[in-house]
């Protein structure tokens, strides 16, 4: 199912400044659905920009700016992703887009994409907030943060939504290769052209949305984050594996890619305990001095992404049904392994003729060798070449 409001304007940008009921100043960056500039685009790469903050001012015909939340269950059966796009996006230039995809515990799924008319993120001492939204106000997409970056609430108002999805956070904002905000010294560029900013690594979740008059309640763990890509994700991107977990007193967040621009691998690993990192390395190479990590796709777990059953999309599955990962730090001589397993498919679908993407809920094991094993959650996100 799918609903497609789409109104074509010009498109053009506006920077205001208004004053909350409080007195607080706040600055609003508004971009309306339509026409692109002309030129570049114009983007921000200041590592000490708030993570909330637009980091595209000046859209042109192919960059976007994107918004995710993501969550699973608690049992790791139910699972949610939602986006909500500024830019070019699913071949529309210059859209204001949200996209919804839930999986219900019976394997049930739902997709919706929600094209609308302006988006407005909101910049105010304490607060950031961005608002997806038609002309005729019908259809509501919308999200409020607090600066601090402790808790975080998304609203859905629409003719076929409504509800809530609630993230507090279980984590510090963290950069690419998991040094924390704010830090000058610190990169947004996770790999060309793909920038990044974690706003909550790991998070405790709560859903509670009507979709088509069915509820969708959740209770669980997630998190969410921002990207930024002059180019469109299937042009600029080759396979990815990515996922975050909590796991007894840790929490993991994992991102192997690899770039369509030059070919090359890039890798991030963080593991935090509480509000700290006690662990970070962008090296996936062994060394007896240097922190580095291994993500290893597995196969012989329960479940393979997958279009849903009646489809008329002939997708294969996805290969791999997990991953192992190894994460090694010789300058303390520790060493934590984590087993995902995918427990769910929230979305299976093909991103270009080559490429198939993903989002999946799973089931995570692990901890420090000799130490304790602890059980979680993950969820996380999957690109693979088609072969």
């Amino acid at each position: 199912m799918r609903l497609e409001i789409i109104i074509c304007v010009a498109f053009m940008v506006v920077s205001t400044v208004s004053t909350a009921p409080n007195g607080d100043k706040c600055t609003e960056h508004r971009a309306l659905q339509g026409r692109f500039f002309e030129g570049p685009a114009s983007v921000s790469a200041d590592p000490l920009a708030h993570f909330d903050s637009p980091m595209v001012t000046v859209f042109d015909d192919s960059i976007s700016e994107n918004w995710s939340f993501d969550a699973v269950s608690q049992d790791g059966k139910a699972s949610i992703v939602l986006y909500l796009t500024r830019g070019t996006v699913a071949n529309n230039r210059a859209a204001q887009r949200g996209l919804i995809s839930v999986a219900w515990a019976n394997g049930t799924r739902y997709m919706e994409n929600a094209f609308v008319d302006v988006s407005t993120l909101t910049t105010c001492p304490k607060t950031t907030s961005g608002l997806w939204t038609n002309n005729s106000g019908n259809v509501t997409w919308g999200f409020i943060a607090s600066k601090d970056f402790k808790h975080c609430v998304v609203t859905l108002t629409s003719p076929t939504i409504n509800g809530t999805f609630t993230l507090k956070s279980r984590g510090p904002p963290i950069y690419p290769g998991g040094l924390v905000y704010p830090n000058a010294q610190a990169s947004v560029l996770f790999a060309p052209e793909m920038y990044w900013q974690e706003q909550f690594p790991v998070a405790d979740a709560e859903v509670r949305l009507v979709i088509r008059g069915t509820p969708f309640l959740l209770y669980g763990v997630g998190g969410r984050e921002k990207n930024w890509n002059p180019r469109p994700w299937a042009v600029i991107s080759q396979n990815w594996d990515m996922a975050r977990a909590i796991v007894g007193p840790y929490g993991l967040i994992i991102w192997n890619y690899t770039s369509a621009v030059d070919g090359q691998s890039y890798f991030s690993a963080t593991v935090t305990k509480g509000n700290e990192v006690i662990f970070r390395t962008a090296n996936q190479e062994a060394s007896c001095s240097e922190s580095y990590g291994t993500m290893k796709s597995t196969y012989t777990g329960p479940v393979h992404l997958s279009v849903p059953i009646g489809s008329e999309d002939s997708l294969p599955e996805s290969r791999h049904t997990g991953y192992l990962i190894d994460l090694i730090a010789p300058k303390t001589s520790e060493h934590w392994q984590f087993a995902i397993d995918f427990s769910q498919t929230t979305f299976w679908f093909p991103a270009s003729e080559t490429l198939s993407v993903g989002q999946f809920a799973g089931n995570v094991s692990g901890g420090l060798i000799g130490k304790k094993v602890y059980k979680g959650l993950s969820t996380g996100s999957v690109q693979e070449l088609v072969l």
